[in-house]
């Protein structure tokens, strides 16, 4: 932000905190506003939860990261290609907007069914 709080920022961030700043309040605003990402938070929790009870092994661990913070990152790509369409059409219906927004809803989708097609592999010895 700008040396004064009182105003709002134009510019390019000039220091990394400042970066990590935004980046954390994106964070916030996306859990705050997103029913889907805490629903995502809570499917990761139940996931690492299941890793820590079977005991998985390491490589097991590290497919399960990526897939949880893959469908995070497609749900946080989702919500911003949500809010841009929004400003650009001003909550007028447009024929494309619908298209961009139908497309990035459709990467939060394809990210989640590759992460549920891992996590029957993983756990699917365990649980037969």
């Amino acid at each position: 932000m700008a040396s004064n709080d009182n105003q709002k920022q134009t510019n390019k961030n000039h220091t990394f905190y400042q970066s990590f700043r935004h980046a954390l309040e994106g964070l916030k605003t996306t859990f705050q506003d997103e029913k889907n990402f805490k629903r995502h938070l809570f499917i990761a929790a139940l996931v690492l939860l299941a890793g820590l009870l079977f005991g998985v092994s390491k490589l097991d661990w590290l497919w399960l990261i990526v897939v949880i913070f893959l469908v995070l990152i497609a749900e946080l790509w989702n919500t911003a290609v949500e809010y841009l369409i929004d400003l650009l059409v001003e909550k007028h219906y447009d024929p494309l907007a619908k298209k961009v927004k139908d497309v990035s809803a459709a990467i939060v989708l394809v990210a989640a069914i590759l992460a549920a097609i891992v996590g029957v592999i993983i756990f699917s010895p365990y649980i037969f």
